[in-house]
């Protein structure tokens, strides 16, 4: 299912595959559903601003640790940005806005943001979609991580290893493939279920349903049909429940919940038939 909004044209290149969308323009995107109005260019310019600062500083050919060191310094000691440790599941530390605004986010938003303002630098960072904590990877010979959320802090592959280990609780080594660059699709549905995480556990279905139709369209996961079309007759939307609880159902004809969600789509065809 693809995005049909046409004021979220870099979220449809994510969709379509683009290996080098705009993340930062694709989250504004994304908080513009929440937040109606939202002038995407004007944040994206004080994106911009806070390159430029760098920039201004960096000495010609500097190396790219180098670069990182500067973002740090402007990011986290001057403008004082730091990863929200005090109520890390309010829904705002997901919208890049806010982040901006607010000078606090999660892993993954902050994350954003530093990558964004390094690519304006010239250097490019992989994002990690890593356990319990995202990351981003400058592959500079030496396999540098980057961990926005604690000021930027620049970990080797053994220091990664441990803080994702102290955070799952799973001690031991994950393998490299965890800890490799992941698709920009991957980025944006880890984004998209943090939220809708949030939003369901707050029994705010409505927002739910609005992350919740971006996540189908961006995810390969046919689960995320299956809850579209749940929400939707949460919602009383039963037309809008059909297709995506048919998808599910063609891609998972043996699923545990086959039967559970062939009464589900019987009974938002009923409840269509009545109106015609």
């Amino acid at each position: 299912m693809r995005s049909t909004d046409p004021s979220s044209p870099e979220f449809d290149r994510v969709v379509a595959g683009d290996p080098r969308p705009d993340l930062a323009r694709v989250a504004l995107e994304i908080a513009r559903d929440f937040h109606p109005g939202l002038d995407v260019e004007a944040c994206l310019g004080r994106i911009h601003a806070l390159a430029e600062r760098v920039r201004l500083r960096r000495r010609e050919g500097a190396s790219a640790r180098k670069v990182l060191g500067q973002i740090n310094w402007v990011l986290f000691i001057e403008e004082g940005y730091t990863g929200n440790t005090e109520d890390y599941f309010d829904p705002r530390n997901s919208f890049l806005d806010e982040v901006l605004d607010r000078k606090t986010g999660i892993p993954i938003s902050l994350s954003i943001l530093y990558g964004s303002i390094a690519e304006r630098l010239g250097v490019s960072l992989g994002p990690v979609n890593s356990p319990a904590h995202f990351l981003l990877r400058l592959d500079d010979g030496e396999s540098t991580f980057v961990d926005p959320f604690h000021g930027g802090e620049l970990l080797d592959p053994d220091a990664c290893q441990r803080r994702i280990a102290e955070l799952t609780g799973k001690p031991g080594p994950l393998p490299e493939a965890r800890l490799a660059a992941c698709s920009p699709a991957t980025v944006v549905a880890r984004m998209l279920r943090n939220l809708k995480s949030i939003y369901v556990g707050q029994e705010d279905f409505a927002s739910a349903h609005v992350v919740q139709r971006r996540l189908a369209a961006v995810a390969t996961d046919p689960l995320e049909q299956r809850d579209l079309g749940m929400l939707c007759l949460q919602l009383d939307r039963a037309g809008e429940a059909i297709d995506p609880l048919v998808a599910y159902l063609r891609s998972r004809p043996t699923a545990a919940d086959a039967e559970t969600v062939e009464a589900l789509l019987s009974g938002a065809r009923a409840i269509v038939a009545q109106w015609n």
